[in-house]
């Protein structure tokens, strides 16, 4: 198995134990997520057009993304890249399609919400780890 395959199961396999973080001004801000995680390495996260993330994001599109495997940690991958808003519908579709929890729970008008966004996450760069005896490892996308 290839290190991308790797790190895509990690994220695949905890993506309901991920953590997002953005820059409000000069100050991290961290949150939950559940990022949508396609075979290709392709990262989603779903949120509300008017939360704070989206606003952070605008200013400034820096992100940093942690999948971590419960209980203990011991296979981690955090991702360093940038958060891109997403307004085409069919996009949006596409992700609604592709989630494996219910997206209607928190927008009941389905992926034409008016509050449904999209964020798309381009990947620079991967600190990852199968193990804690394995070490961290790092993986350039580009």
């Amino acid at each position: 198995m290839s290190s991308r395959e790797k790190i895509v199961a990690i994220m695949k396999k905890n993506c309901l134990h991920a953590y997002f973080a953005s820059c409000d001004g000069d100050q991290p801000i961290v949150r939950p997520v559940s990022p949508i995680v396609e075979d290709d390495m392709s990262t989603w996260v779903t949120t509300f057009c008017s939360s704070r993330k989206v606003k952070q994001i605008k200013s400034n599109p820096k992100i940093c993304l942690a999948f971590v495997e419960q209980p203990h940690g011991d296979k981690a991958a955090v991702i360093f890249g940038e958060a891109e808003l997403i307004p085409n519908l069919q996009a949006k579709k596409r992700v609604w399609h592709l989630a494996t929890f219910d997206l209607s729970q928190h927008f009941p008008q389905g992926p034409e919400s008016e509050e449904f966004c999209v964020l798309k996450i381009a990947i620079k760069k991967v600190e990852w780890r199968d193990s804690w005896e394995t070490g961290t490892k790092i993986y350039n996308s580009v």
